[in-house]
């Protein structure tokens, strides 16, 4: 007579709690305190599901969010680059005579006008210095000044044409006024010179 097992169809069965029926891998990982078990390589390796979740969460926003700032980041960067090339391409637009030495000669003539007006008050200090840097800058660099100047017409006739106009209405007046000026000392000239002539003509006819 073969000898009957009781336990050799036994499983190990969890039920569900409450119920004779089988409990899920999925509830028993959700009922289980200690996560889901893992053997590999002969060690258990345990996850919470809860934890496993925010981690996940956690991780998906900073990833979102690093990559959203990498984005943003780069096209920063891009449209720096890109207003320097466009600053360096206007700068050599401008530039028609070597740099060096005339840089030189314009700093020097800059901080000369500076130090001849250090005692003044504050306005005069602070034209002087720009006026000899112009002149400075039209007498060793002419071509080039005379871009800057193009240059600095066409950006306030385009953002302040009110200015340009009356800008160029008092330039007018001002070239007006210095040929009215050339004019009288031309002329004053020419009274000089002919009162000269007849008063020698005069001191010619009274010795004669």
């Amino acid at each position: 007579m073969v000898k009957r097992s009781f336990y050799e169809d036994d499983e190990y069965i969890i039920n569900k709690p409450g119920t004779i029926t089988a409990i899920t891998p999925e509830l028993a990982e959700q009922e289980s305190i200690h996560g889901q078990a893992t053997f590999i390589n002969g060690m258990v390796i345990r996850s919470t599901p809860i934890l496993e979740k925010y981690a996940n969460s956690i991780r998906h926003y900073l990833h979102n969010k690093l990559s959203i700032w990498t984005a943003e980041l780069n096209t920063q960067t891009s449209a720096f680059k890109n207003e320097l090339t466009t600053i360096n391409s206007e700068i050599n637009s401008l530039i028609y005579e070597p740099i060096l030495p005339n840089l030189i000669y314009i700093l020097t003539m800059t901080l000369t006008g500076s130090i001849f007006v250090r005692q003044r008050n504050i306005v005069i200090r602070f034209i002087t210095p720009i006026m000899f840097g112009g002149l400075s800058l039209k007498y060793f660099m002419p071509n080039t000044f005379k871009a800057i100047i193009g240059k600095y017409d066409n950006v306030e006739k385009e953002n302040l044409p009110q200015l340009y106009e009356q800008r160029q209405e008092l330039t007018k007046n001002l070239k007006q006024l210095k040929n009215d000026m050339d004019q009288g000392l031309e002329n004053a000239q020419v009274g000089v010179y002919q009162a000269v002539h007849d008063f020698r003509k005069l001191v010619k006819e009274k010795w004669e």
